[in-house]
C-alpha cells in the first residue's frame, strides 16, 4: 500500500530561538503603525483591528509565530451553573443592548518548538452592541485583541493623547468645583448655586478628548459602549461629551488604573 511522504518542516535562522526572543525581533519590527480609520466628525486617524494584524503578521510568519485563542469561558454563570455569555440590558431611549463577558485564553506558541515552547495568558473581553448578542462578541473580542496587542509589542499610535495642549490651556480656565457630590444632568436640571457663569459656559469635550477616553476604555477590554454606560451610571450624563473635565480626568485616572492592572496580571504569564 502507497504511503503519503510527508514534507519536511522548512527551517530558518530564527528556528533555535526561543519564543521570547522571538517576541523581541517582533517589538523591533512593529515599533510603529499606520492608521487607515478616519474619525469624519474629526480630523484624526485611528487603527482598526486589521491594521495590528497587517502589521504584525509579516513578522510573525518570518520568525514562526503564532497563536490562537484555545479556551472562551463565561464570566458569568446561573445559580446552576450554566455559563452566561450574554446579558440584555436596556440602552438609551430604552433601547436593548447586548453585553457579552468572558475569559479568553489565548495561547502563543514558537512553531519551531510547539509542544514544548508556547505561552498561555487570560485576556477579559467585554463588549456591547444593540445589533444582536453575536456582534457583542465581535465588537469585545475586538477591542480586547486589539490593545491586547498594541501593549504586547509595544506598538506606538503615534500622538497618544492628541488634545493635550487644549487640555493645559482648559485646566488654566477651569473652575474649581466646591463639591464632589454634585451630579447636574444635560439640561433642565438644577445647578449647584455658586456655579457663575463660568461653570455654565463650560465647553463640551472635543472628538479627540472622548477618542482618548474610548481608547483608554478600549485598553482594558471595555468597548464604546459599555464605556457610555459606565458615565450613565455614575456622572447621570446621557451624552459622555457633557462631562466635566474634574469627572473626565477622573474617569480616565480609573480606566489606566484598570488598564495596568490587566496588563500586569498578562505579563506575568505572556513574558
Amino acid at each position: 500500500m502507497a504511503t503519503t511522504k510527508k514534507e519536511p518542516a522548512v527551517s530558518t535562522k530564527y528556528d533555535k530561538l526561543t519564543l521570547a526572543q522571538k517576541f523581541n525581533l517582533i517589538r523591533e519590527d512593529c515599533s510603529g503603525i499606520v492608521k487607515s480609520q478616519t474619525n469624519v466628525e474629526s480630523s484624526y486617524t485611528y487603527a482598526n483591528i486589521n491594521d495590528v494584524f497587517k502589521l504584525i503578521r509579516p513578522s510573525m510568519v518570518k520568525y514562526g509565530v503564532d497563536w490562537e485563542i484555545v479556551l472562551e469561558e463565561a464570566s458569568h454563570k446561573t445559580p446552576e451553573g450554566d455559563p452566561i455569555f450574554w446579558k440584555l440590558l436596556q440602552g438609551r431611549s430604552g433601547k436593548a443592548v447586548w453585553l457579552y463577558e468572558a475569559d479568553l485564553t489565548l495561547r502563543w506558541i514558537n512553531t519551531a518548538n510547539p509542544d514544548e515552547d508556547f505561552r498561555q495568558i487570560t485576556l477579559h473581553a467585554i463588549g456591547t452592541n444593540d445589533g444582536g448578542p453575536d456582534k457583542a462578541k465581535g465588537s469585545a473580542w475586538t477591542y480586547c485583541l486589539k490593545y491586547y496587542l498594541f501593549e504586547k509589542f509595544n506598538i506606538d499610535q503615534g500622538e497618544a493623547d492628541p488634545d493635550m495642549g487644549q487640555n493645559r490651556a482648559e485646566d488654566a480656565l477651569r473652575p474649581h468645583s466646591t463639591s464632589q457630590s454634585e451630579n447636574p444632568g444635560r439640561s433642565g436640571q438644577r445647578q449647584p448655586q455658586g456655579s457663575g457663569t463660568r461653570q455654565e459656559a463650560r465647553k463640551r469635550l472635543t472628538g479627540p478628548q472622548m477618542d482618548r477616553l474610548y481608547r483608554k476604555a478600549e485598553a482594558c477590554g471595555m468597548s464604546r459602549e459599555a464605556a457610555d454606560q459606565r458615565i450613565r451610571q455614575k456622572y447621570g450624563r446621557e451624552d459622555p461629551a457633557d462631562l466635566s473635565r474634574e469627572e473626565y480626568d477622573a474617569i480616565c485616572s480609573s480606566l489606566d488604573e484598570a488598564a495596568r492592572k490587566a496588563q500586569q496580571g498578562g505579563d506575568q504569564d505572556a513574558q
